[in-house]
């Protein structure tokens, strides 16, 4: 039979217990393997937003748990005392219309006193948790819908080059049938200048991204492209780069346009100037016709013609400097794609002048 201290020591116990499962934000519930309700710390208030004191029935709190789930609990809840130990997420929706979600622990214990079994439950509040994850997965989600619809390439690929990821227009962009041959190429071997690939690198160590940068690639069957490509580093929580993932898009088609539409241009410009010139020449002609027809004196007429032929000299010439120009510029094509410069290049060295009138008759 226990004395008067054991008696005081437990109860002493008792309180201690009591008062940390009050003091706990969460919820504990203990049952009787029948399902009887023996239980309950206040706690339940803040979560199930109801007074503990209503509490008088495991039905209560059933009655809050979401429909959709209500059933899955009400099996999980009889299912424990077999298992021992089970545990389970689901919703629950207060009196004011909160739905929360609820972390559940239950597990199976024996008391050597008069009371023989029973269940306890603890509950937790893990709504900012499952919501941070239904976010991640939304966003996940819309990343993996751009990825995989975007006419762009975009793609993962691990520090040394090698691709973890790519969408199907990132393969065909590179030459390949399908984004399954593309995976375990290394987007190394598609610059045309590895040095290129090298300075990107740094450049994403320095500022974290690299932000519509231009570069030159190969394709597979070795054609050159030019693309625009933007990139960042994907980092672990020790800060080390794991990955690289980025968008390229193909801007060749887009320069060529660009550079076709400075070569008709130039080539207006250059109409204009060598029609000047030969209008020049042409008037010169006519001149020289003229002094031919109606000098009699021939010295005036040798001195008419002389200043014509100075004029014809003139204009061969800047016709000569046009087609000396073009002739340099184009020897470059193969080397250089893209002309623009050149063609301005070309008309910086030239200073067109006014195309200077026929000189009027001595005679």
């Amino acid at each position: 039979m226990p004395n008067r201290v054991d008696l005081a020591q437990f109860a002493e116990i008792k309180e201690r217990l009591r008062s940390i499962l009050h003091a706990m934000s969460e919820v504990v519930v203990s049952l009787s393997p029948q399902g009887e309700l023996r239980y309950v710390t206040p706690a339940v208030e803040a979560l199930f937003g109801i007074p503990v004191r209503d509490v008088t029935s495991i039905e209560n709190l059933f009655a809050l748990v979401h429909p959709e789930d209500r059933e899955a609990v009400r099996h999980y809840y009889a299912a424990v005392m077999d298992n021992e130990f089970d545990e389970m997420e689901y919703r629950i929706v207060t009196p004011a219309g909160q739905t929360k979600w609820v972390h559940d622990e239950g597990h199976a214990a024996y008391c050597p006193d008069r009371m023989g079994q029973r269940i306890d439950h603890v509950l937790r509040d893990v709504t900012a948790r499952r919501q941070a994850m239904d976010a991640l997965a939304s966003s996940e989600a819309r990343y993996r819908d751009f990825f995989h619809s975007t006419h762009d390439m975009a793609y993962s690929v691990r520090p040394d080059g090698v691709f973890l990821d790519i969408n199907e227009a990132g393969a065909h962009m590179l030459g390949f049938c399908s984004r399954d041959e593309a995976l375990g190429a290394n987007i190394r071997d598609f610059y045309e200048d590895p040095a290129e690939r090298e300075r990107i690198l740094a450049e994403i160590q320095t500022h974290g991204a690299v932000h519509g940068r231009h570069v030159r690639m190969k394709t597979r069957d070795g054609r050159t492209i030019e693309v625009d490509l933007t990139a960042r580093a994907k980092r672990n929580p020790q800060g080390v780069i794991i990955s690289y993932e980025g968008i390229i898009t193909n801007i060749t088609e887009l320069l060529e346009n660009q550079r076709n539409q400075v070569l008709r241009q130039a080539a207006g410009s250059v109409c204009h100037y060598l029609n000047t010139h030969l209008m020049q020449i042409l008037a010169a002609k006519d001149g020289i016709l003229e002094e031919i027809e109606s000098s009699a004196d021939p010295a005036a007429l040798r001195q008419a013609i002389r200043a014509y032929c100075q004029d014809l000299e003139a204009a061969c010439a800047k016709i000569t400097a046009v087609t000396r120009a073009f002739n340099s510029a184009f020897l470059t094509y193969k080397k250089e794609p893209y002309l623009d410069h050149a063609i301005i290049a070309i008309f910086d060295s030239l200073k067109p002048e006014a195309a200077c009138p026929p000189p009027k008759s001595s005679a």
